[in-house]
C-alpha cells in the first residue's frame, strides 16, 4: 500500500498538475494571436466602400505600406512570452508577469471595444450629388479569440504562481 506521509520533498500531483497547466496553457494564447492575423478583432463590416479591418498585427498585416511596427512589436512580446514556459520551465516572476500581461491586455481589449475606430468620409457621386458616411470598428470574432487568450495566459499565470507556494520549502 503507498501512503503519502508527507516526508517525500518531492512536487505533489496538485503542484505537477498545476506546473503542466501553467505550461500549456499559454499555447492557447499563441493560437490566439495566430489566428487574429486572419480573423479581424475590429470590423466595420463595409464591403464597398472605406472598411477599418483591425488583426492582431494590424489593419493590414501583409502590406508593408500600412504595416505598423507597435503591432508587430507587441504581437511577437505575447507570443514569444507565452512560449518561455515550454522552454525554461515555470517561474514566480513569470507567473506574475503573465498575470499582469493578461490584465492589460483585457484592458486595452475593452478599451478598443469602448472607444472603436472610426472614419468619416465624404466625396460625390457622377453627377455631383455629395455623398458620404461614416465607418466605426466594432467587436468581430477575432476580438473573443483574443479575450480567451488573453485569459489563458491569466489563468496559465495564476496556476503557476499557485504551484510555486504550493511547493515544499527545504527545512534547514
Amino acid at each position: 500500500m503507498n501512503v503519502d506521509d508527507g516526508s517525500s520533498h518531492g512536487p505533489s500531483d496538485r503542484t505537477r498538475h498545476l506546473r503542466r497547466i501553467a505550461s500549456l496553457l499559454p499555447l492557447a494564447t499563441v493560437a490566439a494571436w495566430v489566428i487574429t492575423i486572419f480573423v479581424p478583432i475590429l470590423d466595420s463590416g463595409n464591403n464597398d466602400g472605406p472598411r477599418i479591418r483591425i488583426t492582431s498585427l494590424g489593419e493590414d498585416p501583409f502590406e508593408p505600406a500600412t504595416a505598423v511596427p507597435g503591432f508587430f512589436a507587441v504581437w511577437l512580446l505575447v507570443v514569444v512570452f507565452s512560449i518561455l514556459p515550454l522552454l525554461f520551465g515555470i517561474s514566480r516572476w513569470w507567473s506574475g508577469a503573465a498575470m499582469v500581461m493578461a490584465a492589460l491586455l483585457i484592458i486595452i481589449l475593452v478599451f478598443a471595444a469602448l472607444n472603436p475606430p472610426s472614419l468619416m468620409w465624404d466625396g460625390q457621386t457622377a453627377d455631383g450629388m455629395p455623398t458620404g458616411g461614416m465607418e466605426v470598428a466594432l467587436p468581430d470574432f477575432g476580438f473573443f479569440v483574443c479575450l480567451v487568450g488573453a485569459l489563458a495566459l491569466g489563468a496559465a499565470g495564476s496556476a503557476g504562481w499557485s504551484a510555486d507556494r504550493s511547493r515544499p520549502r527545504r527545512q534547514s
